[in-house]
């Protein structure tokens, strides 16, 4: 057994798209929610998999397969990832494909085949619902183009337990939406993952360079000024209309969990945005209470140990969290803020009850037949907490009311705003 491990996990770049006439690709569709992803590696190499603490690596030498639908995949690329997953048993997976698989039901997109994907454990979502309800919310207001469904996940014919199956969004925005560059946002700004597109033309300082100018920005300008500013390098209303999500579902981890990705529009190439990791939903308090290390910079140091230190800063904004620079000053910018608050209005009255009923009605529908598989459910206790259906059932019956009513609060203090 080999196993590689990485010390720079950055992506200097995604490999070209591979010609299919050099790949042997399956001549039907799968229903995925309806098969095993079941990695085949050595023995040494599932048992240090499970064993393992703290490390992110690439299993290699040999490359594990994979068996799915009847049929045996070669894989090119095998890593643990995740950051604080990797202290678990249940590993996240990044998988990179020798040959692309077709998956049936897809958004309709049956001629979609797939070659590099992430399989999330969410060991820290103790019914694995919050990424399906986020994935739902956030395609509703038109912020997540990739595809994602339940599956389980064995090793050796080993179950892992229930996994949410991500199609790569750096792979999906170059390769799909031809985006020149895509960058993951780490705390304080910097770049915590990145990659060019083949076709970028080496221009990789440039887009690093653009993607940090919208954080000098916010220490130029403000008003009017610094919204037009920032316009000419991010689609801010989209921008806003991921925090208002982030708001809606009082998302308690969301600086380092954001990928810009550009896109050209009308007035040239900006950074649009997609949420990432969405597994710490429904937070008591923002991330930034308690953890002055994770604040922005750019405005100098900046603790909270409580909410009112918060509303002292910047007063009682209908925001969840201001850990971000970015995030900060819409709170702190009278016209940015009042910008926001349109996109705000727009979200909210577009997640309507019934849209969140049909959200949470489509997560019982995929997620409870897994919760038929005592085996599937019985690897939960190895997550943060274990779980089975009644939890399931119940939690799901909170949370729908939890959001339905910090619906109608947003909209009645949206309300109290305009009528002042």
């Amino acid at each position: 057994m080999k196993i590689k491990f990485l010390f720079n996990i950055l992506l200097l770049s995604v490999p070209a798209i591979i010609l299919q006439s050099c790949k042997k690709e399956i001549g039907y569709v799968i229903d995925p929610e309806k098969e095993v992803f079941n990695f085949i590696v050595t023995e040494p190499q599932r048992a240090y998999i499970n064993a393992s603490r703290g490390d992110q690596y690439e299993v290699t030498d040999p490359l594990p397969l994979l068996h799915l639908a009847g049929e045996t995949y070669p894989v090119d690329k095998f890593e643990i990832r995740g950051d604080n997953t990797l202290n678990f048993r249940r590993k996240g997976f990044s998988v990179n494909m020798g040959r692309k698989i077709a998956f049936a039901g897809l958004e309709g997109q049956t001629d979609r085949k797939y070659e590099e994907f992430k399989l999330l454990a969410m060991v820290y979502d103790f019914t694995y619902i919050e990424n399906s309800l986020a994935v739902g919310l956030f395609k509703e207001v038109g912020l997540w183009p990739v595809n994602s469904f339940f599956t389980e996940v064995r090793l050796n014919d080993n179950t892992q337990g229930l996994y949410y199956f991500i199609e790569d969004p750096f792979e999906y925005f170059i390769e799909q939406e031809n985006a020149s560059f895509v960058i993951r946002r780490g705390y304080d700004h910097v770049a915590k993952a990145y990659a060019v597109s083949p076709g970028s033309g080496g221009k990789l300082q440039n887009y690093l360079d653009r993607f940090e100018r919208i954080y000098s920005l916010i220490n130029e300008y403000t008003g009017k000024e610094l919204f037009d500013s920032l316009s000419v390098y991010m689609d801010l209303e989209r921008y806003f209309t991921k925090i208002s999500v982030d708001m809606l579902l009082k998302n308690g981890d969301y600086t380092d969990e954001i990928i810009f990705y550009t896109e050209v529009k009308d007035n040239g190439e900006l950074f649009n945005v997609f949420p990432w990791d969405l597994d710490d939903l429904f937070a008591s308090q923002p991330h930034e209470i308690g953890n002055p290390w994770a604040t922005g910079s750019t405005f100098g140091q900046r603790s909270y140990y409580s909410i009112d230190d918060i509303t002292a800063d910047v007063g009682s904004k209908l925001l969840f969290s201001i850990e971000d620079d970015l995030d900060y000053i819409i709170a702190r910018d009278s016209f940015l803020y009042q910008e926001y608050l349109k996109s705000l209005r727009a979200v909210i009255v577009k997640i309507s009850q019934p849209v969140i009923d049909r959200i949470f009605d489509y997560t019982n529908e995929h997620v409870e037949p897994f919760y038929e598989n005592d085996s599937i459910i019985a690897q939960s206790k190895y997550d943060v907490n274990e779980t089975n259906r009644d939890l399931f059932l119940s939690n799901l019956a909170t949370k729908k009311e939890m959001i339905k009513g910090r619906r109608e609060m947003i909209l009645r203090e949206l309300d109290n705003l305009q009528n002042r």
